[in-house]
């Protein structure tokens, strides 16, 4: 394939996959990070990379749970969770992998506000978009915002964050798009402290702007 797939893999082993086994030796180069008997990496291959399906072969009674992602799908990206056993793998669920695009803004109380904004996100879009069992398709994501009205008209969600100091807006279209725009809102005792830019907003073709879809999600 000629793009990645970001992948979050565990098992009901851990050290099958923790550092100096012979898949972490082996996949070194793809593998991002281990954390709470996570594996997060990112490969090639379509699905879940086939050496996970080799280990579960050579552990039968091992269970293996891994996520997968289309890493460069902005608008519509798909998280597939499956189940592999002895060489066997299930698709047993599917999710929206939001991309959420926040500004760069060198903060420290911004950035430690944008992963708490991040969570928030992506807790009110868990409610919004649904899962469906469709008897033909299996699991289809039934968003809100997909399809035009007779006037064409297209809504999209908006999510407002915001205290007396700062303003973080979210707007979510498609499968798994969100844009953030923050406003560091002025003081009231000083109602003419300047023009600042105190309103970042951003756009996907901006590189100014950073991606929050970490493989940690």
């Amino acid at each position: 394939m000629g793009y990645y797939r970001g992948t979050r893999v565990s098992c009901t082993k851990p050290e099958l996959l923790a550092s100096g086994s012979t898949f972490n030796q082996k996949w070194a180069d793809f593998i991002v990070s281990i954390m709470s008997g996570v594996t997060y990496y990112h490969c090639r291959k379509e699905y879940l990379n086939d050496a996970i399906v080799e280990l579960s072969k050579q552990h039968p009674d091992v269970t293996f749970t891994g996520v997968t992602w289309t890493d460069d799908d902005f608008q519509d990206s798909v998280e597939f969770t499956s189940i592999i056993k002895n060489g066997k793998e299930e698709e047993v669920k599917i999710a929206p992998h939001y991309q959420i695009l926040f500004p760069v803004i060198d903060d420290d109380e911004y950035n430690r506000l944008s992963i708490r904004f991040g969570d928030h996100i992506e807790l009110y879009l868990n409610r919004l978009d649904i899962i469906k069992d469709d008897p033909i398709e299996g699991q289809v994501i039934d968003i809100l915002n997909d399809k035009k009205d007779e006037e064409g008209f297209k809504s999209y969600i908006t999510i407002t964050w915001e205290n007396d100091k700062h303003r973080f807006t979210a707007t979510k279209r498609y499968t798994s798009q969100v844009i953030v725009d923050y406003h560091r809102k002025k003081p009231e005792s000083n109602e003419h402290a300047g023009n600042e830019k105190d309103s970042i907003k951003n756009n996907p073709d901006d590189k100014s702007c950073q991606i929050n879809n970490s493989i940690n999600n």
